[in-house]
């Protein structure tokens, strides 16, 4: 018995290609394989890494990188707003996310079960939110505009130091 397991095992492990085992990696909610910064919402943003983000032209977030209030504006109204706490990594860089990244690939109960904060019920195309109890790090921040989900990356940092350091520190990470 033992060894028909230990059989099956191995023929599922080898079964798999390496494509698909990286499949999985590139949509996981709480991943940033890169970051557009801005200052403003006109700003053509610096992009550093891969950012894997669907955002359509249908939001922008700034001054992203933040340390205490950004702001979210879109041509509709938006409804909810939600931060998810995730991890940076310098991998999947030559992915193209456009044919990966759909409105449909994440459960709203999931967003909304990993979420740090959170804005509900609201009804416009233009908020600002204080984010400056966020902790330091990077976060997927999740906007439901007419029923539908986008996400964008933002980086939230310590309003302590020197600015410019830790600016260079981001960009020193993505190189």
């Amino acid at each position: 018995m033992k060894k028909s397991l230990l059989i099956l095992v191995t023929i599922l492990s080898l079964s798999c290609n390496e494509d698909e085992n990286n499949n999985l990696g590139k949509t996981a909610l709480n991943l940033v394989t890169g970051i557009n910064f801005r200052e403003t919402s006109d700003d053509t943003p610096l992009q550093l890494g891969n950012p894997n983000v669907l955002v359509n032209n249908s939001f922008v977030v700034y001054p992203n990188p933040a340390n205490q209030v950004i702001s979210i504006s879109s041509q509709e109204n938006i409804t909810d707003i939600w931060f998810v706490k995730s991890n940076p990594q310098k991998i999947h860089q030559n992915v193209d996310f456009s044919s990966i990244l759909n409105s449909s690939l994440y459960a709203e109960q999931l967003i909304v079960s990993n979420s740090n904060f959170s804005i509900n019920g609201q009804s416009s195309n233009g908020i600002s939110l204080n984010i400056g109890d966020l902790e330091k790090g990077y976060y997927k921040v999740f906007v439901k505009i007419g029923g539908v989900l986008y996400w964008d990356n933002l980086y939230k940092y310590e309003n302590q130091g020197n600015n410019e350091e830790q600016f260079n520190a981001i960009i020193n990470f993505w190189d």
